[in-house]
């Protein structure tokens, strides 16, 4: 009897456009079910998501200590170095996280307390400060007055008092969340775990899966962009991650140094927007000045900024370039663009992610090109 063979790559392409088209199709009749369904079941998965995220951040840090393990261990230490470099990594890790909730969160919390009870006479000194000058005439075409209290009504310290007890009054729903955070904390780190002890085979099944349903050609080229996206988004992010806590630690010092108040918490916010090109370093560097000007006087404030200015630029010009090795090597219009449009969109999350996805879009119209070329060329 003639054996039958089946293509199984022929119907399973088929059957997967199948249910793509069908699925499709109920979304479009569905739409507001279907979004409701997908942010349900992406909330039931988001310990996953994160926990995969958290590994594939991790994943550097580890490799080199496997590599360190594998170079200078003992036979023992290299037959398990894949464990003990996550072991190392995580005891690292809940470590640092230790250190911060004990002496930097504390003190953060104790300087964001500080701030606040100082709201109100930020907020008189603007009102007074827009009376006078109106009063002589200066900017009365603008009404600052009446625009600075248009601008602050729903910022004044009344309401963010308000809004806060509102908030606190709220204890059992407060508590619920923290309760449903720290578990899916948990939870996001084992899976972490658990997908860096076995990311080789993770990533060995997704190869011969995709290998399955695709050609040759297509695999190979789908591979080629998916690494060369991993590099420019984990060189981008590992690079601005090392040199905001060198910035972040620089000006701390260097706010310390110069008797700022609340230097601990304004170096982390310089720290933190520094991950933002551009934008970022500016905006924390004006909210610094403006602290530091009602706290400390103007003087003060314009010799913070002039230093805060000179510390920019040796990062933009010296730490900066150092760190990246010019991975990106983008023009600066293109990143502001690409800021812009991803700020505007996504919020802080697309200003982070707009440059490496400017990057390698770069990349992919600069092959195309080429490809052009040299098709005409031909």
């Amino acid at each position: 009897m003639r054996k039958i063979k089946i293509d199984w790559n022929y119907w399973i392409i088929r059957f997967l456009f199948l249910m793509a088209v069908i699925l499709g199709y109920k979304f479009i009749s569905n739409y507001q079910i279907a979004v409701n369904s997908l942010q349900n079941f992406l909330h039931v998965l988001s310990p996953f998501i994160m926990g995969f995220i958290l590994a594939y951040l991790l994943n550097g840090a580890q490799k080199r200590i496997e590599n360190l393990c594998q170079k200078f261990g003992t036979p023992f230490i290299k037959k398990r170095s894949r464990g003990l470099s996550v072991l190392i990594l995580y005891l690292c890790a809940f470590y640092l996280i230790f250190i911060a909730l004990n002496y930097l969160v504390p003190l953060i919390i104790n300087n964001v307390i500080d701030l606040l009870t100082l709201l109100p006479t930020f907020y008189n000194y603007l009102i007074d400060l827009a009376t006078n000058l109106e009063d002589q005439g200066v900017i009365e075409f603008i009404r600052l007055e009446e625009l600075l209290t248009n601008l602050t009504a729903d910022y004044s310290p009344d309401k963010l008092l308000l809004q806060w007890t509102q908030a606190l009054t709220s204890l059992g729903a407060f508590t619920k969340g923290v309760s449903s955070f720290v578990i899916n904390f948990f939870l996001s780190v084992i899976i972490s775990i658990y997908t860096l002890l076995f990311k080789d085979s993770i990533l060995t099944f997704i190869a011969q899966a995709s290998r399955k349903v695709m050609s040759e050609s297509v695999f190979n080229s789908s591979r080629h962009w998916i690494q060369t996206t991993n590099q420019i988004f984990y060189k981008f992010i590992s690079s601005q991650f090392i040199d905001a806590c060198i910035v972040g630690v620089s000006a701390s010092i260097l706010l310390l140094l110069m008797n700022v108040k609340f230097a601990i918490t304004l170096g982390l916010l310089l720290g933190i927007c520094n991950m933002i090109p551009y934008f970022g370093s500016i905006f924390a560097s004006v909210v610094t000045a403006v602290i530091t000007f009602f706290t400390g006087g103007l003087s003060h404030a314009v010799s913070v900024l002039f230093a805060l200015i000179v510390l920019q630029q040796i990062d933009g010009n010296i730490i900066g370039p150092r760190i990246m090795s010019g991975a990106l090597n983008l023009n600066p219009i293109i990143i502001i663009i690409s800021i812009t449009i991803g700020g505007a969109y996504l919020g802080i999350l697309g200003m982070f992610l707009a440059v490496p996805i400017a990057a390698i879009l770069k990349i992919i119209v600069t092959n195309w090109l080429d490809d052009s070329m040299k098709e005409t060329s031909l």
